[in-house]
């Protein structure tokens, strides 16, 4: 069962509180394949990277790159309760430039779990308190302050606040899994557009379509048709940037075989559409 506490979203931003008895199968968050900030505060989880995993227990904090998220995986125990903190890559290249932050790599650097100690734990929960309660109140103010609290967070962790848990080795089991299924991922990210499903490619890779499935989504968190929709939204927002390609243009270009799932499948993704999208980014462009 899955209990959602909170959640909240400004621009930019998204954040939940989730409590669950079951595994990390239904998302809850409002961006899919962006940054991440993963605070536990009850329970476990494991994080694999490469051939190594290490428990979120409580207490942690795990930041997640975009770029390395078909590379992870967080099964494992079944009771958590975490706070999930979502962050668009253009917010935070935004807060990158205006504060002097490389903050792309600092997620690409620190990738990973981090154990805190019990002063600091106290410090990130009365600040994530803090987020919810202004999120809540809905003053003209929230968004700054959640976004405040964020980097406060942060910056701790850039001035050496915590520690990295112990590591262990991945059962042969599941390292096989695992495996595969990050073979699938590099394919899928290398041929995005001209993969239309699960059919595809367990065909592709002489595999039972629902031993494909069931692994796929125990190891990366995402169905398959998820990830290939990641995939390809991640692409067509840099598409709609190019004001020589029509939206059907980006469309055909990305393998959708019509315009308007496209349109549904991007303002499912994005919250806007194609069009919108396109519009409001011209539009920053402009007033930068």
């Amino acid at each position: 069962m899955k209990n959602v506490i909170f959640a909240g979203r400004c621009d930019g931003v998204g954040i939940s509180h989730v409590a669950r008895d079951c595994d990390f199968i239904e998302s809850t968050g409002f961006y899919r394949n962006e940054y991440q900030i993963h605070y536990m505060l009850e329970g476990e989880r494991l994080f694999y990277i490469g051939k190594k995993g290490c428990r979120m227990s409580k207490g942690t904090l795990s930041f997640i790159d975009k770029e390395q998220i078909p590379f992870t995986n967080v099964i494992g125990g079944e009771y958590h309760n975490r706070i999930l903190v979502e962050l668009e890559e253009s917010w935070l290249i935004r807060v990158s430039e205006a504060m002097e932050l490389d903050l792309r790599t600092f997620f690409r650097k620190n990738h990973g779990v981090v154990l805190m100690d019990d002063e600091h734990q106290r410090v990130i929960e009365t600040l994530f308190l803090k987020m919810e309660e202004v999120f809540r109140k809905g003053e003209a103010s929230a968004a700054a302050e959640v976004k405040i609290y964020i980097l406060q967070i942060i910056i701790m962790v850039m001035k050496g606040a915590g520690i990295r848990p112990s590591e262990y080795s991945i059962p042969e089991g599941k390292m096989t899994r695992y495996v595969k299924v990050r073979e699938i991922t590099n394919y899928i990210i290398e041929h995005y557009s001209e993969v239309y499903g699960l059919e595809d490619l367990a065909g592709i890779f002489y595999m039972d379509k629902s031993y494909l499935s069931r692994i796929f989504k125990e190891v990366t968190n995402f169905t398959v048709n998820e990830f290939i929709n990641c995939q390809r939204i991640g692409h067509a927002r840099k598409y709609l940037l190019n004001r020589n390609m029509s939206i059907e243009e980006v469309s055909v270009k990305l393998g959708y075989e019509s315009l308007s799932y496209f349109d549904r499948v991007f303002k499912k993704y994005v919250g806007m559409s194609p069009l919108q999208y396109r519009k409001s980014k011209l539009k920053e462009t402009k007033e930068e």
